[in-house]
């Protein structure tokens, strides 16, 4: 996947045709790299796109609207101080540079109409988008500043003269001859690849599309550059100046492709071999659009979902540690009995110890073998206040057990919980489903709240949850629960008295409902069904034969306090079943 000399010149066929003439409306940039101008033409309002990013470094036009800042960068003000309100006088692109000139008419502060340009450079890691006064070659700014100290090549910094990003050295594709074509590919000094050659010989292709000019030319991949002979040149210039005649004549294919629901590849002069499993046709400005934004959209959740289990893993750490601690200081009180027989075995000996004794040793008459004890004793008390010091750690010591198991039970109890969320992450596959945990999360206090200025506004999800929905053989519903929220809803709100309640033993899971509401019994099958969904939606999904509990819905309860998704059930029975996707 490139966006290369090609696509770049697709993008600018299509945009002489839809905003060459028109007005720039009003300029924002939502992004640290990326401007949207809109324009206006024939009635008609258009979102350009150009973004200067690393990775995603692109223009094209957009149907996508963008949340942008409340206050502008300096870069947008410069922008909408020399561009707003002009009129775009032309789209320029030399050879199959990835570079695009968009030439602006403007009236300046003095009121004098000035032409003004706004070059678009994608070129990986150095993408710069840069605002240029013709008539003088300086820079106005742009959107990455730096200086000789970053670049050898070139400044781009407001002031200086604007220098073009450095040649690459290669051919002009658009320009070459079959001679100079067989010369380049001809080469005895260089040993390598075919695709690699046309890469490193001709300007403004990207690996995949030589690897495509390889392809239709019938050639094998990988192709070493010395096996080529007059047949396999005659076959590769035929495919080269087809594909830079339809350049030319701007007959362009614009595809994009999807391994699943993941963005794969897009290009302008289509695939022979397609690169993913479905493929999309349009103009060039849908094909990105789409591509970017189903890409970015993903990238999102992918971000939203570490993030939460960076949250929930933090918090999972933190109740482990406590649980250990709580243990611990169980074991200590286990040993409190001990100390109550110490101060009692004291105080029914105290006129045989000695004062200022630093132990003693008696009968324990509460062992059956009656064997002795040492007691440890503080010189600098009576042997009273020995006792009574035994005393008090014992009371202590039995407090601290009761504490000890309370704090047991909510720190595991919490564990569960945390352990629910984090197989609800890590098994999410709407970006809602990501807001609702993100929004129990919230409410829950594991997460600080959004600041926002002014009145506080309710955060979070305000729809009804929409539990996942599937149908059994024998068409009965089977309701699935995403998250927490989803399984509270499902289990005390949507499901009837007498719907069959599924989830998985002692395992963090999907609460599943089978609605029952017009058969007595539920079908082997669906419930059989039912069990494996919910296998799969557990902590359990990748082991083979998993334990499935399953009872009527009246019988399940949340305990007073309880937090989402956690429950309680009795009258259950089990059915071992191995996790399958639904």
């Amino acid at each position: 996947m490139s966006f290369d000399g090609l696509v770049m010149a697709a993008t600018r066929h299509e945009l002489l045709k839809t905003i060459a003439g028109g007005r720039i409306e009003k300029i924002y940039q939502p992004l640290a790299e990326e401007i949207v101008l809109i324009i206006h033409k024939d009635r008609n309002k258009f979102r350009l796109l150009a973004s200067a990013n690393a990775r995603d470094a692109r223009i094209h036009l957009t149907g996508t609207a963008r949340e942008n800042p409340l206050t502008p960068p300096l870069f947008c003000m410069v922008l909408r101080k020399h561009l707003e309100g002009g009129k775009i006088s032309g789209i320029d692109q030399t050879g199959l540079e990835r570079v695009l000139v968009i030439r602006v008419e403007a009236v300046d502060e003095l009121g004098i109409l000035s032409e003004k340009n706004l070059v678009i450079e994608i070129m990986g890691k150095h993408s710069n988008i840069v605002l240029v006064d013709p008539a003088s070659n300086m820079v106005l700014d742009g959107i990455n500043r730096y200086s000789y100290a970053t670049s050898r090549h070139r400044e781009i910094l407001p002031g200086r003269q604007y220098t073009p990003p450095p040649e690459t050295g290669k051919i002009n594709p658009l320009e070459v001859g079959e001679d100079e074509f067989r010369s380049a590919m001809w080469d005895p000094d260089r040993d390598m690849p075919v695709e690699s050659l046309i890469l490193q010989s001709f300007d403004g292709f990207s690996p995949q599309t030589c690897r495509e000019i390889v392809t239709r030319a019938g050639l094998e991949p990988g192709m070493s550059s010395q096996s080529l002979g007059e047949l396999e040149l005659n076959l590769l210039w035929q495919v080269f100046r087809e594909i830079m005649d339809n350049t030319k004549s701007d007959r362009f294919q614009p595809v994009g492709c999807y391994e699943g629901s993941r963005p794969e590849a897009f290009s302008a002069i289509g695939f022979t071999r397609l690169p993913g499993g479905v493929c999309k046709t349009g103009n060039m400005s849908e094909i990105l659009d789409e591509f970017f934004s189903v890409r970015e959209r993903q990238e999102q959740f992918r971000r939203t979902a570490a993030d939460l289990n960076r949250v929930v893993g933090g918090e999972i750490k933190k109740c482990r540690k406590k649980i250990a601690i709580h243990e611990e200081n169980l074991r200590r009180a286990e040993n409190a009995e001990i100390l109550k027989i110490f101060g009692e075995l004291i105080t029914s000996n105290i006129y045989q110890i000695p004062r200022g004794a630093k132990s003693v040793e008696f009968v324990n008459y509460y062992d059956p073998a009656g064997k002795t004890v040492c007691i440890e004793l503080d010189p600098r008390l009576a042997p009273a206040e020995n006792a009574q010091a035994y005393f008090k750690r014992y009371v202590k010591a039995r407090s601290g057990k009761t504490a000890a198991e309370s704090f047991l039970v909510r720190t595991r109890a919490e564990l569960a919980y945390l352990e629910s969320v984090a197989v609800a992450v890590n098994q999410a596959e709407l970006d809602n489903d990501l807001v609702e945990i993100r929004a129990e999360l919230t409410k829950e206090g594991y997460i600080r709240p959004a600041k926002t200025k002014g009145p506080a506004k309710k955060t979070g999800p305000t729809a009804e949850p929409k539990p996942m929905s599937f149908t059994s053989g024998e068409g009965l519903t089977i309701l699935v629960g995403r998250n927490n929220r989803q399984n509270d809803y499902l289990t005390m709100k949507l499901a009837g008295p007498d719907d069959m309640w599924i989830h998985v033993r002692d395992i963090p899971g999907a609460h599943v409902i089978v609605q029952n509401r017009q058969a007595p019994d539920i079908p082997d099958g669906t419930l059989k069904m039912a069990a494996e969904i919910a296998a799969f939606y557990s902590r359990a999904r990748e082991s083979s034969k998993v334990p499935v509990d399953y009872t009527l819905r009246k019988n399940v309860r949340k305990p007073k306090g309880a937090k989402p998704g956690m429950v309680i059930y009795e009258n259950y029975q089990t059915i071992i079943v191995e996790p399958k996707s639904p």
